[in-house]
């Protein structure tokens, strides 16, 4: 997908950048989400909350550049997940200082589609 871009690439293919979501030795280029890849942990997770935290990073440095500031700011590692299985849930979360996992609930479970519903409403 990126071969046709001069856009520097990890071993794997994907767009090599910082904590800072910048693309590494290009001018005022961000990446975030599944394209990026990133420094850090290896269990870093590629799933739609780590790309809302990098964006997020992103759009603040950019913006940081733009108003001639450094760019300074980084995004924080997690996975959060709950694990549902159409009646019950298992609560999942790891950051660089925490490894946590629930063991299924019903409650997890409502709990998800209640996040759900608040998160997709901005989207619609």
């Amino acid at each position: 997908m990126f071969d046709a871009t001069s856009l520097p690439r990890s071993e794997g293919g994907f767009i090599r950048a910082d904590r800072r979501a910048r693309v590494e030795g290009v001018n005022r280029v961000y990446v975030a989400g599944d394209a990026g890849s990133f420094p850090g942990p290896d269990w870093m997770p590629k799933q739609a909350h780590m790309a809302d935290l990098q964006a997020e990073t992103a759009a603040k440095n950019l913006v940081a550049e733009l108003r001639g500031e450094v760019p300074s700011a980084t995004f924080r590692v997690e996975l959060v997940c709950i694990v549902d299985s159409v009646d019950t849930g298992m609560l999942v979360a790891r950051t660089e200082r925490l490894n946590l996992m629930l063991p299924a609930s019903p409650l997890f479970h409502w709990a998800k589609r209640a996040f759900e519903r608040v998160y997709l409403r901005r989207y619609r």
